[in-house]
């Protein structure tokens, strides 16, 4: 079974073409291990701390999978954050994980609607903006 270790290397290699970290996404995601959540909420903020937007990608679609529409608001928060990235891949998978569950992701939204910086809010717009234009 893949480890975080492995995982957290193929992040930091730079001669990554992420074709294995990607494989361990799909190995950690499939173990269910929902008791790596925390640990990859800490990774999830280091990444963003440095600034490396490709672990931050990585590490949002373990969180994801392990984690479903309770890790949505890690995820809105992580998109607040401007990496100079298009923020593709983030976005794909929080637009993957807001369409498991629309009833469910509209809670969140309004949780998060409720307060947070101005950053957090514009993200909430965003993502209530696509709820409503049906295209997820």
């Amino acid at each position: 079974m893949a480890t975080m270790a492995e995982l957290l290397h193929c992040i930091d290699d730079p001669d990554d073409d992420s074709t294995l970290a990607y494989q361990l996404v799909d190995e950690i995601t499939a173990s269910g291990d929902k008791a790596l959540i925390p640990l990859l909420a800490a990774e999830l903020d280091s990444v963003l701390n440095t600034g490396h937007f490709y672990g931050r990608d990585v590490i949002a679609d373990i969180l994801a999978g392990l984690g479903g529409i309770d890790v949505l608001p890690l995820l809105i928060a992580a998109s607040a954050r401007n990496l100079g990235d298009d923020q593709d891949g983030l976005q794909s998978t929080i637009l993957e994980l807001m369409s498991t569950n629309k009833q469910q992701v509209r809670i969140v939204l309004d949780e998060l609607r409720a307060g947070g910086p101005p950053e957090i809010q514009h993200r909430v717009t965003w993502a209530y903006e696509l709820l409503d234009s049906g295209l997820i």
